[in-house]
């Protein structure tokens, strides 16, 4: 009524304080409507209901001389849930009738066929012709998990930074049948001090921002992907998928199987990493030391199943001075015998 405006308008008079609170808090409240806030809010709410577009992917298959498995590789692909993406195929050099095979499919495919250079000229080149935001390789001798490419590009796109991928994979035999599952640990984050110790990441069955693949080395016949992925993991996170990505084949055909050649080249590719990088604060010198034993150890028992005597005692001599251990230590012994003998 007429009395209390009257005692509410003199209170207001005579308190200064109680008027400086109230003006603050009627502008505090009246913030709350302004077009900026307003407008804030509502994109906020907007944004939610929008999904991201999907990313488009390069799918790039390195292949030569393998028309037969490349066709179960292709189905493979067709057989994506994730469906925004390209295939590229770089031919390197086959000569059994994979062009012919890969025209009469009838699908977009961008095919590239070129003198034989080697897996890591392939790979250049599959770089090159990639026109998305995403990479991933399969070998045309491998095939992909039905959901792979929509779970690493989901795994990409939930990471607010620049990240690689990757995935475990399932043992296939020459007929395609499962016969294992690689029990590897796999890690995330930092991983270079892992990745020294073990090849757990692959370039099937994984996903790379193409901003970030530089050139794999020509001059590596094998284990070029291992070199850049060692390389990358000095610079970028990589995070790891819980299930297998891809099913990867074993036959007599294979490039990366064990050999001295081989292993000699993945020791090399290590030795140089470890000296070339700044790798004193990734990978303890203890385990850079068992990890170059291990690998001499390798060398030098695949010399002597090819009847490299000296090549075998100078690689298990090597391992166990490096590191001794009483694998590397049987292994040089029976290398000696084994010269002994043969001559």
């Amino acid at each position: 009524d007429k009395n209390q405006w009257i005692a509410q308008l003199r209170e207001l008079i005579e308190n200064v304080e109680l008027r400086k609170q109230m003006a603050d808090a009627s502008l505090a409240h009246v913030e709350n409507f302004d077009i900026k806030a307003i407008g804030t809010k509502l994109c906020e709410i907007l944004t939610g209901f929008i999904e991201k577009p999907e990313p488009k992917v390069s799918i790039c298959i390195p292949t030569y001389n393998r028309k037969e498995y490349l066709a179960e590789t292709l189905d493979s692909i067709f057989a994506q849930t994730y469906k925004n993406y390209e295939i590229i195929i770089v031919d390197d050099g086959s000569t059994d009738g994979t062009a012919e095979m890969i025209k009469n499919l009838d699908y977009p495919i961008t095919y590239h066929w070129q003198e034989n250079a080697g897996d890591a000229a392939a790979r250049n080149k599959l770089i090159e012709l990639a026109t998305c935001e995403y990479i991933s390789f399969i070998d045309s001798d491998d095939l992909l998990m039905p959901d792979a490419i929509e779970r690493l590009a989901n795994a990409m796109q939930a990471e607010n930074e620049t990240v690689v991928v990757y995935g475990s994979y399932y043992r296939i035999d020459q007929n395609t049948k499962v016969y294992g599952k690689c029990k590897r640990k796999l890690h995330s984050g930092n991983i270079t001090k892992y990745l020294f110790q073990t090849i757990m990441v692959h370039s099937c069955g994984s996903m790379f921002p193409k901003k970030i693949l530089t050139a794999f080395d020509t001059s590596l016949k094998v284990c070029s992907d291992y070199d850049l992925w060692l390389r990358l993991s000095t610079e970028y996170p990589f995070k790891a998928l819980s299930k297998p990505t891809f099913k990867r084949r074993r036959h007599t055909g294979n490039l990366s199987g064990p050999s001295f050649e081989n292993c000699l080249t993945e020791l090399k590719v290590l030795e140089r990493f470890y000296s070339e990088n700044a790798c004193k604060n990734l990978i303890p010198k203890k385990i850079a030391t068992k990890v170059f034993s291990k690998e001499a150890r390798r060398t030098g028992r695949c010399a002597s199943k090819e009847g490299l005597h000296d090549k075998a005692i100078e690689f298990l001599s090597q391992s166990f001075r490096q590191h001794p251990n009483i694998k590397s230590l049987i292994s040089w012994i029976k290398a000696i015998i084994t010269k002994r003998l043969a001559s």
